[in-house]
Formats: structure tokens, sequence, C-alpha cells
């Protein structure tokens, strides 16, 4: 037996207070002389029998209810044997705080059980409390009343973190601690992917506190058709809904834009997905919130997505051209659409000493062989100042000094047939859902760049690079040039996305528009000033930090769901691992012969006898008014 409150277990000796107050009574009692005893001979002796014992039965069931009362302060209970643990002891708990957990009862049959449990510990004992989040947790071997405060303050989170990697921890800190764990979860499928398992001799349990029974819908994605929306044509909004349950379902899909409410129904059959196209008009340029919502549904948190929707303002470009690389090809390629955002001034290399490069939000360099000296001294500076830049090279001479500033110049390579693009980096905003479109583009001439310094976006099937990001500056290098003799890009329709995403990056004060919760979130500032970032908890005000030269701001406050408004600066969009929404769950043989123990509840280890002692204490209480009435 233990006691939860210790410290208040002395009050019990208070519960002594009606047998002193009984013996000092008696000590008073004096014998006297009555005169006369007529009176009394005629009272039979039973009748102080009686009164006798129910003085002794008063007393008893006073001193009785004190006790009561008195030790259930103390909160007493007693230690019981949990199932895979043994006798209870030091243990480490690890509660799995994804968003899944957050299904039905699953979240606080946890927390209940986790609170049952840690509340059999005896005095001295030692718990620690992990999650999966690595949030609210206490770390290192505390008490029981630390843990209980702990578990007060746990939820489950937005994120959709693993559950292996903090089983590795628990299990670096049982085997230095010699101490159980034990870990409740639903047994997620995606929460235990891989093969790491227990080491010999470790104890790690799992509480199953889900089921194979589930039905739950959730929106997977949420993304503009066009990636280039033009303010006053309408935005075709495309939404992708799963059904991770087995039986087909019925839900309602509500798109809101800027206020703006559209409804539509859809039927999911189970276990696959639906699309969506929601079409809007936005008639301003700006950033645009969209959210989406699934209505009626078993886990609420992935029944929203969210989507910044930027739509530019005009950008104004130069584009510089030279007589072996002409750039009307890039200059209809901008310029494609009459409502397109980019205004584009055409100069000779031999006028760009005329032009303030400073009027302009990014340069495009269609031949950087065509320039002098003096010319790459001003694009230099007007780089280092923070302006961007895209650079392409021509046929080129042999040697070229100016572009090594950026991309050392190996040689220009002129093939006998041709090479075309084998590797791309669609994880780059520049090169997503890009790469197959750039297979088909043939290149016959191009320069060897040296990617030292730089980012591989794009490479040739003879290993060198096509496309390089530089990462000290705002600038993009292509290896061959738009134009006849040198490849047949700007025949290709992946020729205008392409050049229109890479301006877009280069132009843009954002890296990317949507994260996922937990994510540090990257945006591009103007100047160091200190930012207000509105978020769904609040507003937040951040200190920006230099990176490769340029005001970034870092931000990973991101565990809500929902729309970041940087000011000044533009919006993202955060939202939830739309995989942590399918609920199938691991199979508990694979996981057995992992080394894992199963178990349906860790047993009910709670013996809390407080509610006992204090109906004990209201029954002696009952018992002791009934006696005075008789």
């Amino acid at each position: 037996m233990g006691f939860s409150a210790p410290g208040l277990l002395p009050l019990a000796a208070l519960a002594a207070i009606p047998v002193a107050i009984h013996l000092l009574s008696r000590l008073r009692l004096r014998r006297v002389d009555f005169p006369s005893l007529l009176l009394l001979r005629t009272v039979r002796r039973e009748r102080f029998s009686w009164i006798r014992l129910k003085e002794i039965l008063l007393l008893i069931l006073r001193t009785l209810a004190l006790l009561f009362l008195f030790l259930a302060l103390a909160r007493p209970y007693l230690s019981r044997v949990v199932a895979g643990l043994g006798r209870t002891g030091d243990m480490i708990v690890v509660l799995d705080d994804s968003y899944s957990m957050n299904f039905k009862d699953r979240w606080a049959r946890s927390v209940s059980e986790t609170r049952d449990l840690v509340r059999t510990l005896g005095h001295g004992q030692k718990v620690m409390l992990l999650t999966a989040t690595g949030r609210h947790q206490v770390s290192t071997p505390a008490s029981a009343s630390r843990v209980l405060a702990a578990l007060d303050s746990l939820e489950p989170s937005s994120r959709a973190p693993a559950l292996v990697p903090v089983l590795e921890r628990a299990s670096e800190l049982a085997e230095s601690l010699d101490m159980p764990v034990l870990a409740f979860t639903d047994l997620q499928a995606r929460a235990f992917e891989g093969d790491w398992r227990p080491g010999p001799g470790q104890r790690i349990s799992l509480v199953d506190v889900g089921t194979s029974e589930f039905d739950n819908c959730g929106i997977a994605g949420l993304s503009a058709e066009d990636p280039f929306p033009v303010a006053g044509r309408p935005v075709r909004i495309e939404a992708l809904v799963s059904n991770h349950g087995a039986r087909g379902v019925t839900r309602t899909a509500v798109l809101e834009v800027d206020g703006r409410q559209e409804e539509q129904v859809v039927r999911i059959p189970g276990l696959s997905s639906r699309s969506l196209l929601f079409e809007t008009a936005i008639s301003t340029a700006g950033d645009h919130a969209v959210g989406l919502e699934l209505r009626s549904d078993s886990l609420e948190t992935d029944d929203r997505r969210f989507l910044a929707l930027n739509i530019p303002d005009r950008v104004e470009l130069l584009l510089v051209e030279s007589g072996q690389v002409t750039g009307r090809f890039i200059g209809d390629a901008l310029r494609a659409d009459t409502m397109s955002p980019y205004g584009v001034t055409r100069v000779d290399a031999s006028q760009m000493s005329r032009t303030d490069l400073r009027r302009f939000d990014a340069v495009i360099i269609a031949d950087a062989y065509a320039l002098t000296a003096a010319h790459w001294t001003r694009l230099d500076f007007v780089l280092r100042s923070g302006a961007a830049a895209l650079i392409m090279c021509g046929p080129g001479p042999a040697v070229q000094t100016g572009l090594d500033a950026y991309a050392r110049f190996d040689g220009t390579v002129r093939s006998a047939g041709f090479v075309s693009v084998v590797d791309a980096d669609t994880s780059h905003p520049v090169m997503a859902g890009l790469g197959q479109g750039l297979e088909h583009v043939r290149f016959w001439t191009h320069s060897r760049l040296d990617p030292e310094g730089n980012r591989v976006l794009a490479r040739l099937s003879d290993r060198t690079p096509l496309v390089l990001e530089n990462l000290s500056h705002r600038v993009i290098i292509w290896s061959s040039a738009p134009g006849t003799g040198m490849s047949d890009l700007q025949f290709k329709a992946v020729f205008v996305p392409l050049l229109h995403r890479t301006i877009g990056y280069l132009t843009s004060t954002r890296f990317r528009t949507g994260y996922l919760c937990a994510d540090t979130a990257f945006v591009l500032l103007d100047d160091m000033s200190p930012v207000r970032v509105s978020t769904p908890d609040g507003i937040l005000r951040i200190e920006p930090e230099s990176r490769n030269g340029r005001p970034v701001l870092a931000f990973g406050y991101t565990d809500s769901p929902g729309i970041y408004s940087v000011e000044p600066g533009p919006s993202f969009a955060v939202n939830v691992e739309p995989r942590e929404g399918d609920l199938s769950r691991a199979d508990p043989d694979r996981l057995r012969s992992l080394g894992y123990e199963v178990l349906s509840r860790p047993g009910r280890s709670s013996s809390d006898l407080t509610v006992p002692l204090l109906l004990a204490a209201a029954a002696a209480f009952a018992a002791e008014m009934l006696l005075l009435v008789f």
C-alpha cells in the first residue's frame, strides 16, 4: 500500500480526538454522595448497559469517520501487478500524441490508463513520460505528482510523427536506467514503418488503444490547377479527398476563398479517392487564403486543408540579348498571355551599360558570353544588393571568366547527336512536376559548368548540369540558351512553365507556400526589420536572419494548421500530413516477431482507495446519526 500525497498522512492522527475527549471526560468524573437513591432503584440495570454500549459505538464510529476522512486526503492506493511489466516500479511511459489518436476515445483512454498506472507508484519510485512529438514530456525520472501534472496539460497534436524514433530513445534510456517501457498507441501502420526492434532483454510493451474497425475520410491535397494564376481570370482549385475506411461514404466539401463559399457533395467508395474541381474568380493581385472543409466525419483533424494562393502583381524584367542568341523566344514566352504579370524590356548586350539595372525586379541574360567585364561588374553590384538574375549560356568562347563568380566554365560541348535531361530535382519549386516534360527536350550545344557552390536542379545525360541555383546569390544558371542550333527547348510545351517558374522563384519573396505541421517555414524578406506573423494561435513578432546574403524568416511555430501571414511579406499555408488520417493498423503478429509485447490493456493497475475511504467516512457519520436518534 502507498500514498500519492504522503505529506498529508500525519493528519490521520487527528482521528484520535474523540478518544482523547472521552478519556478526558472520564478523568474529570468525581464520586459524590447523593442523599436519597430511592428514585434510582426503579431503573433497570439493562438500561445502563445499553447507554454504555451506545457511547462505545458512537466513539468508535466518530473515530473511524475521522480516520477514513484524513486517510482519503493522503490518496492511498494498493500496488498491483501490471501485465507486461511485473510488479509496478520505475518505468518509462510513451504516449503516441499524433493526430490519429483523436479518433473517438483513443486519447482519453491512453491518458486515463497512464494516470492509473502512475498512481500505483510507491514512495520513491520514478517514472519518465515521453511523447512521440517530443512536446510537454518529462524526460528525466520524476515523481508521480510531476508526471500527473504533465498529463493534465497533454493533448493530441496536429503532427504525424512515427512512433519508432521515440521508442528507440526510450530503449536507450531503459537500457541505461534498467526501466521497462510501456507505450500507449493505436498501432497505426505508418507509425511502425521499418524493421527496428528492441535490443535483447529489453521490455517494450505496446498497449493497443485502437481498433481495426474505423471510418475516416480526409483531404489529401489542395492546389491550384494553373501554377500561374492571373487576377481577373477564373482560378481552378483541385482537391483530392480520400476515404480510408472500407465502406463507401457521402461527404460535403465546402471551399472558401476570401470569404466566398462553394459546396460540392461527393460519394467516395471505400479505400479510394475522388478529385474535386472548383472554379472561382479572383479580381485582385496579392495573397489569397483558400480553405477546404470536409463536413461530417469521424476524425476532424484531416477534414480541413489550406492553400496560400499568390497572384503576382506587375513584375518588370530586363532581357539582355546578343547577336548570337535572340531574346525573342524568351520575351514571347513571358508575354504568352495578354494578362501576364511580366513587363519585359529587351536590350542588346551593347546597350546594357546605358541601362539602370536597379529599375528591374530581375535581369535575364540570354547569352552570358556576350557580356564584357564592365557588364559583369555592374551586374555583380546589383546582385550583391539583393537583385535576381537568370543567366543563360550561349554558344560561347573557349574561355569565359565573367561567369566564374557564379559557376566555373569548363568549355562548350557540341554533341554529334544530342543530349537530354535524365535527372531533375522535383523537390525544388522550379522543377516540381516538370521532370517528364524536360526529358523530351534535345540539346545540341551546352556549356560544361562546375556545380561547386551551386545546387543542381537538372542534369543532362552526359552528367553535366543543365540548371544550377547559386547558393550565394539569387541567381539561376542554364547551361544552354533557347535558340536555334543550341536546343529545341523553345518549341516544347515545358519551356513556358519552366521559364515562368524560374522567374517567379527569383522574383518571389518566398521559397514555398505550403508546409506540414512542425515544419520550419522559410520566407525571403526585403530587409532585416522585425516582422509580425499572424498565426491560427495568435500574433508573433520575429527577428529575421541572414542566409546567403539575404534576409530570411525561419519560422518554426507551425503546430497548428491554417494560413500564416507575414507582415510585411507573403502568406503561407500549414497543413496536417494526410497519410496520418489512414488508420490502418500494423500487424500485431509482425510486431511480436520484432520483439514487442502487444497488450490489449496494461491491467487495471489503478488501486486508488480515495473514493472508497470517503464513502466509508460518510457511512460512519450516517451510522452515528442513526444511533443518536435511537
